[in-house]
Order: structure tokens, then sequence, then C-alpha cells
């Protein structure tokens, strides 16, 4: 049968295909075992021997089976001669010959990539001066990090992220068998990433399980802290070249203008006044955004983190369209950002854009501080009075109340911790709380929460490996001449000062996700220094 329709006929002979893969594949082996195996049961052969042929004949569920088996015998045989008519077509025969050479797979992916968006988007993710050269594993992963973000909290479930980690180490480790056999040299690209502050870090927080009064919780936390430091190291370990590097930050862009789109449908929709996130005392009224991570301090930390990147890709790319589109991206993602209303969120991202200035582009600093007076007109008056409260509000007094009783802890535990978690930290806390303060999840201060949680071997070996990264980084970014590289760097930087003041004031590491985005920055800007000099992947 010859049919007018193009699309029919390769649909047509990707199905004459698609039955001669499955006639010599291990799955139709086994229908033929199941199907010999039937023939010799005795229960089925007895069943249908004539002794119940009149009880079928009779039943009028067995006339109902009968009816639909023999309809679908009928279609399947009409399936098949309309199939083998339009085979016997020239173009058909060489649509068969081109599938039996091409996976159909490939076929298929060709068809989707050649539509419009499809461009659109290989245009913005490629590179405009070089081909992308990323690895296909690599940027599978790269698109499942940076779709963790975009997933709205009520269908977050922390076992993907456990899962997420295992899988991917188990790539990694096949990828990496598989180029490095015992008798040759391993390459460079799966150099392993771990400095030893960090190890030392992971294994006083693995002991705090032990010494500590959480016990299960604690497990469950540190199960979760090691599952995103594993994805810290295979950050590292997929940035390799400067093409990953782009295309990663391109994906983080991505994940930013979803987020904040996202974000943004959730306010014109009306987002409810919660009263643990805003003292209606001196903010009447106020309702703060937030987006996929289920509480406006928590899409903070994340955006704060991801804009400098954002920044960085707009700098360094060489093409004026795109420039354009991460210009965008970045006021989309600042304007949410601003209307989270956190007062931490402010100064962090602050800090570290002054950085990321310094660092870039020195010579814009004077500018920069000259502009700065004036553009306090342009701020919205919500965040203007938002700030002002700083201090003098509800939620900073009982800040204060809890870093009192933290400190107490601190004198009584400050060798081997209280165990990881908001489990130890609760039970512990309530002897030793402050005025009204007298309940707490954690101590609103992510070094004073690592120095509670683990003791003070576990706080030395993260400020070590803390400063190990920003040291490194510095390093590369005064030895090299290359302005796209010294922008980059300067991104990385930037992410880790604004994880260190907004971890002044907050616990950035109480939502996994929120772990997840420093870890994954972590990665990525210990993976820059290595690339000064271009690596093969």
């Amino acid at each position: 049968m010859q049919t007018q329709s193009f699309i029919i006929n390769k649909i047509i002979s990707l199905l004459v295909a698609l039955n001669a893969y499955f006639e010599h594949s291990l799955l139709y082996r086994g229908v033929c075992a199941i199907k010999k195996a039937a023939r010799r049961s005795y229960f089925l052969t007895g069943f249908l021997s004539t002794e119940y042929r009149d009880y079928r004949q009779g039943s009028f569920l067995m006339r109902f089976i009968d009816f639909i088996s023999v309809s679908a015998l009928m279609i399947f045989a009409w399936c098949v001669r309309a199939v083998a008519k339009a085979n016997e077509s020239g173009v058909n025969k060489r649509i068969y010959i081109y599938l039996k050479k091409s996976p159909p797979s490939i076929f298929l992916l060709k068809m989707i990539l050649g539509c419009v968006p499809a461009r659109l988007i290989k245009w913005f993710f490629s590179d405009c001066q070089t081909r992308v050269k990323t690895a296909p594993y690599k940027i599978i992963y790269m698109l499942f990090l940076c779709g963790t973000l975009t997933i709205p909290d009520s269908l977050w479930n922390n076992v993907y992220l456990l899962l997420s980690a295992v899988a991917f180490a188990a790539l990694f480790a096949v990828k990496y068998a598989l180029n490095n056999p015992v008798s040759h040299t391993p390459r460079p690209e799966f150099a392993f990433p771990i400095p030893p502050s960090l190890v030392l870090f992971i294994l006083f927080c693995a002991l705090s399980i032990f010494t500590g009064y959480g016990g299960a919780d604690s497990a469950r936390v540190f199960v979760i802290f090691f599952a995103c430091v594993v994805h810290s190291v295979l950050v590292t370990l997929t940035i390799r070249n400067r093409d990953d590097l782009r295309l990663f930050i391109k994906f983080i862009a991505a994940a930013l203008a979803v987020t904040a789109l996202f974000g943004f449908y959730r306010w014109i929709t009306g987002i409810p006044i919660h009263l643990e996130h805003t003292d209606l005392l001196t903010n009447p009224g106020l309702t703060r955004m937030y987006a996929t991570m289920g509480n406006p301090n928590n899409d903070a930390k994340a955006w704060a983190m991801l804009i400098p990147f954002a920044i960085a890709a707009a700098v360094a790319v060489k093409c004026d369209k795109k420039r354009v589109i991460l210009a965008g991206i970045i006021a989309l993602s600042v304007a949410a950002f601003a209307l989270t209303y956190s007062r931490a969120g402010y100064v962090a991202l602050l800090a570290g854009v002054g950085v990321f200035v310094l660092m870039s582009t020195p010579r814009l600093v004077p500018v920069a501080v000259v502009l700065l007076v004036p553009a306090v007109f342009f701020i919205p008056a919500g965040v203007i009075e938002r700030l002002l409260t700083l201090g003098t509000d509800s939620s900073s007094l009982y800040r204060f109340n809890i870093w009192r009783g933290a400190w107490d802890m601190l004198r009584d535990y400050w060798i081997r911790g209280i165990g990881m978690g908001p489990a130890a930290f609760t039970q512990t806390y309530a002897n030793y709380y402050h005025g009204e303060a007298w309940r707490a999840l954690h101590a609103h201060n992510t070094f004073l929460d690592i120095f509670i949680h683990s003791g003070i071997g576990a706080i030395a070996a993260f400020l070590a490996y803390l400063f190990r990264l920003v040291k490194r980084g510095v390093s590369a970014h005064m030895a090299s001449a290359d302005k796209e590289y010294k922008v980059l760097i300067a991104a990385g930087i930037a992410s880790l000062v604004v994880f260190v003041v907004f971890g002044i004031g907050e616990y950035v590491w109480f939502y996994p996700r929120v772990m997840l985005v420093f870890w994954m920055t972590a990665g990525l800007t210990a993976a820059m220094p290595s690339l000064s000099k271009e690596t093969l992947s």
C-alpha cells in the first residue's frame, strides 16, 4: 500500500525496522520460550481440551474474550499486510535500508532536532567560535543537576538526591574504568579531585553520628550531606575544559530563568502570608516570594549563589544576541530575588557582586561606588522598609537569643559536637535557650552549626577546604591573562563569598537542595583552576 503522506511512510518503515530488531532480540526469544512452556503446561492444555469446549462456547466471558482476540488478530493481520504493501515502494525501501544502517533512535533524534525550538536551544547552548565537544553523559548530568532546582517543593523527595548520587557515581566509575585500562596511564580528566581537608571534614561529620545524640536522624542528615559532596566531586570531574564550563553555566542560567518565572507565577496567582516568614507587626501585609524551594529564604540562598555565574556568562559570551538573552535572565532573577525580601540575601548578593566586579573589572569599582548612591532611590520601598527592620523585628531578636543559646552549647560540646541534624540540636538546645527562643531547629549560622554539630575538627577542616578553594581560584585568576577565564573564576569566588556572608545569618545547609547548590558551585569552582590550559575531553 502506497500512501501519500511522507511521515506515514516513514512511520510504517520504522515499524518494519523495529519488527526486524524484535525478531532477533532477547525479548523475542523469551516470549517464544514462554509460549513453548505454555503448550507443555498440563493445566493450560487440560483447560482448553474438548470436554470444556461446550462450556467455553456457552460462556459470555469466553465469547467476549474470543471476540477481543479475533479482533486483535484481524487488526494485526491488516497492519502486517499494510506494512508489506507499503514496503514495496522504492522510497520506503530506501528508508528501510537507511534505518538498517542507522539505529531508529538516531533517525528520530534528527527529526526532533530539526524543529525550530530545538534549533534555537542548540544555538543558545552552543559556542559561537568552537563547536561544543561535551560528552553526552556529561550533558545528561548537567541537565539533571540544573533540573533538580526547577522541581516544585511539593514534588521533591530527598530520595532523588541519594539515588542520583549513586547512579551518576557508578556511571562515572564505568567511564573511568573504560578510559583507564590497567596497562595505560590514567587520563587527566579523571584525576581524583578530593582534597585532604574535604576528606577530614567528611570523617569528622561521620564520627559525630556516634559521639552525638541525633541517632538515626544524624545518620539520615549525614547521608544527604554525603550525597551532596559526591555530586560536588562529580561536577569537578565533569568540568574538564572550557566548553564544559561554558555549557554548565548556561544550564545554570536556564535553571535561574525557569525558577524565577515559576516564582512570578506563584506571585501572580497568590502566595499566602506565613507568620514564620514575616513579622506582621513591623511589616504588615508583606508577601514574600518563593519558587521551587518552598521557603523564600531557601530560594534566596539558591538564587544568590547562582546569579554570579549568570552575570559571568553574560560578560564572557561572544555573541551579542546571547548576551541580551542572558541579561534578561539576570534581570528576571534579580527581580525575583528582591521579592523574597531576604535581608541576609541582599547583603550576601551585594558582597558577591562586589567581589565579582573587583576581580573581573577592577577599573569599574569607582564607577560602581559612585552609581551606588543614586541607585538607592530606585530600590522599591518594600525592600528599603524590610532592610530598616533589621535588628529590631521579632525575627532578628529571636535569632539573637538563639545565638546566645548556641554559644552556651558550644562551651560544652566544642570538641566532639552533638551530632548532625535537627533532632540532636532541638534536644540539646532545650537546656540552653534564652528568652522566648525556647525552640530552634538550628543555630541560624552555618559555621556555628557545623561547629556545634561535629566539633572543632569539622569546622577547622571545612574552613581549610574553603580557604583552599579561594586560594587556588585567586592564584589562577592572577596568573591568567585570559579575560573570559578570569571572569568565570571571579564568578566562582563570588559565589563562595555569597555563601560565607549568607551563612553568618542563616544555616544555608538546612534545606537539602540548597546544600546541593552550594556543593555544586563548590565543585564548579574547584574545577576552574585546572582549566588555565585547555585539556582534551
